[in-house]
């Protein structure tokens, strides 16, 4: 009699141990949902600094939040090109060495008056904003990653228009790196999902 209640004792203890064990195994899974709500701010936030940085000609930033595909080369390259890029146009030599037109009784003509852009050379960006975080698969050279959606204004002295993108964002080599960057079309709004539309056009 004292061995069948030693028995049942000891069956009851292992299915409570059992039930501890089970109820500690599920941690893990909880504990993989927040950190993946935590991977997904912290892409939007990347994809939000990145866009940032370049809205403001933070070369060095952004061609280091590049992938070496997308900037085509080494970090100094990706900065040397995009500096280049933004750089203001010069007149030419043999344009400003020309000599004035004069007039008859030997006066100076007035150069006529080019046509130039009224206002700044580049606009005034609004604050980006960053938001609709989904996965994307590869396609073409583009790896797999996951596709943010960044907006921000662009005021110029006759109007202000508002851009839309979708960024691609891989991680590679333990860090986050932006592949991709594509316009998101009035088409693709009209779908569900726009930001995976337009980072699948390739």
């Amino acid at each position: 009699m004292k061995r069948a209640m030693f028995a049942a004792a000891t069956a009851a203890a292992v299915l409570v141990i059992a039930g501890c064990s089970s109820q500690t195994e599920q941690k893990p899974e909880q504990s993989k949902g927040t950190g993946s709500t935590d991977t997904a701010a912290g892409t939007v936030a990347f994809a939000q600094a990145y866009q940032t940085a370049l809205n403001g000609q933070d070369w060095q930033r952004v061609c280091q939040m590049r992938t070496e595909r997308y900037r085509k080369g080494t970090v100094e390259t990706c900065v040397a090109k995009l500096a280049a890029k933004d750089a203001p146009v010069a007149s030419s030599e043999s344009e400003s060495s020309e000599p004035p037109l004069r007039r008859a009784d030997g006066s100076i003509i007035p150069p006529k008056q080019t046509p130039s852009h009224a206002g700044p050379e580049r606009p005034q960006f609004g604050k980006v904003t960053a938001s609709g975080w989904v996965t994307v698969p590869a396609i073409g050279d583009h790896p797999a990653g996951a596709g943010v959606r960044v907006e921000y204004t662009e005021t110029w002295p006759d109007n202000t228009s508002t851009t839309r993108l979708a960024l691609r964002v891989i991680t590679q080599g333990g860090q986050r790196l932006v592949d991709q960057s594509v316009d998101i079309f009035t088409s693709d709004e009209t779908h569900g999902n726009p930001v995976h539309d337009a980072l699948m056009r390739g």
